[in-house]
């Protein structure tokens, strides 16, 4: 059960429904939702899974709004090692005061309370710590970085993770004044590509080196172009060409809205179909509003793309890319959910 609030002393557990002192905290089960936030996970292990290949140990919520001032989520799905969350779930609420205008010296308390939602209770267990939590420019981060032993979190039969996907839901409350409705889903898209993408570009000799986009296509709702630069972008010193991959409408994205893509990509041998995996590059990559291209700086050096002895990947000027997004996963906010 939850202990070591940060910011406070270490707390030892206690059992469901006790009501401890004041310095401890409270843990309580009801069937309402989280009035201020829910973030509500699809698939955690494979959050999990895609946190590790892209470096990262936490989740970031998006930016919501609770009793007039701005906050996000913050979610260690396998424990915050550096706050003694080992083995555990770490869930903590940090106010983004970057994003809002606070005079100097400003402080906050807040009353929080954290939830996790439990499928055989068909209930949410809520925890709430027993102080204020005074925020400001020092301690931005209040919450539990031992919220549930990981072992209890995962094995299925305790009902807080759902069937083989792995579904489960969290949540928070500030002083339980407004009902803000918000939250987001992290949500997935297995084989979102029907067939890869295919790029036929003519007359590859003529083309500026300042590079070349594709036509648009669809996949998993967005559309997407390729950008090819012939000679590479400056730092490849025109030693190989570059590939990107560009997401078209990331402008109409509400902010904080995030896609995870994994995709491949290769250059189509014209003469031998079989030899074209030799070629193909894999990659993952988060987009959002502010990071909307992802590639290969160093795709393929120009003398293999180039050559003359008819192993060349050029035939009569021309160049076919194919790209294929192999799995595809994003945040929305549940009032446009799929989930």
């Amino acid at each position: 059960m939850a202990t070591n609030q940060i910011g406070d002393d270490e707390h030892k557990p206690t059992n469901e429904f006790k009501v401890v002192p004041d310095d401890k905290f409270t843990v309580t089960w009801r069937k309402e939702a989280p009035v201020h936030y829910t973030l509500e996970m699809e698939s955690l292990p494979f959050l999990s899974k895609i946190l590790s290949k892209t470096g990262l140990d936490t989740y970031e919520s998006t930016v919501f709004e609770a009793c007039g001032y701005k906050w996000r989520l913050i979610l260690y799905p396998e424990g915050d090692k550096q706050r003694n969350g080992d083995d555990h779930i770490s869930l903590y609420l940090r106010i983004e005061d970057h994003f809002q205008n606070l005079e100097p010296g400003w402080e906050v308390d807040a009353l929080l309370t954290f939830f996790l939602f439990n499928y055989n209770k068909d209930q949410f267990m809520s925890i709430q710590g027993g102080r204020l939590n005074r925020f400001n420019a020092i301690q931005k981060e209040w919450g539990f970085s031992q919220l549930l032993p990981l072992a209890e979190f995962i094995d299925t039969s305790k009902g807080y993770l759902m069937g083989n996907e792995g579904k489960c839901k969290f949540g928070v409350e500030v002083f339980l004044i407004k009902n803000q409705g918000k939250g987001e889903c992290f949500f997935v898209r297995d084989n979102p590509s029907k067939n890869p993408y295919s790029w036929t570009i003519e007359n590859f000799s003529k083309l500026p080196e300042s590079g070349h986009f594709s036509d648009e296509f669809s996949v998993g709702d967005y559309k997407w172009k390729l950008h090819i630069y012939p000679k590479g972008v400056p730092k490849v010193q025109k030693k190989f060409i570059s590939i990107y991959l560009w997401l078209q409408d990331h402008q109409k994205f509400p902010s904080g809205t995030k896609i995870y893509v994994e995709f491949k990509m290769r250059i189509s041998d014209q003469r031998n179909e079989e030899n074209s995996k030799t070629t193909e590059k894999a990659g993952n990559a988060w987009f959002s509003t502010s990071d909307k291209a992802w590639g290969f700086p160093y795709f393929i050096r120009l003398p293999v793309l180039e050559s003359k002895d008819g192993h060349g990947l050029i035939v009569n000027d021309c160049v076919v890319v194919e790209a294929e997004i192999t799995s595809m996963s994003m945040t929305k906010d549940l009032s446009q959910r799929n989930c």
